[in-house]
């Protein structure tokens, strides 16, 4: 992780807000070199535990979310900002979820059927 620290001394900007802006590394624009060590690190940190799936939200974590999804062989879920249109039932988990980039809070959504007890 001393690689992602590095890139956000070097290449971040912070706000008056105190947002942090990564779009050159991590959100417009990705590197996929520092997503690998990123997901390498946790991977690493991991490894011994019985990781079954990954989840984020519909967000920057993807990225990095989807290469340690990989490393370890699972499948990656990611709760959407609001509810997609293509969810017909209402089975989902719901949590409101506050953004400082955007200073707005978003109920977020997962399907029921991706998430269970392992």
């Amino acid at each position: 992780m001393e690689l992602l620290r590095e890139m956000v001394i070097t290449d971040g900007k912070v706000y008056d807000n105190n947002v942090l802006k990564v779009d050159s590394f991590l959100n417009h624009q990705i590197d996929a070199g520092l997503m690998m060590k990123m997901a390498e690190s946790f991977y690493e940190y991991f490894k011994k535990e019985k990781v079954t799936k990954l989840f984020t939200i519909e967000a920057s974590g993807i990225a990095p979310a989807i290469m340690v999804a990989n490393l370890f062989k699972v499948q990656l879920v990611f709760a959407n900002k609001s509810k997609p249109s293509t969810l017909i039932n209402n089975e989902v988990y719901t949590a409101d979820v506050h953004s400082f980039t955007n200073n707005i809070t978003n109920t977020i959504v997962v399907p029921e059927n991706l998430i269970n007890k392992d």
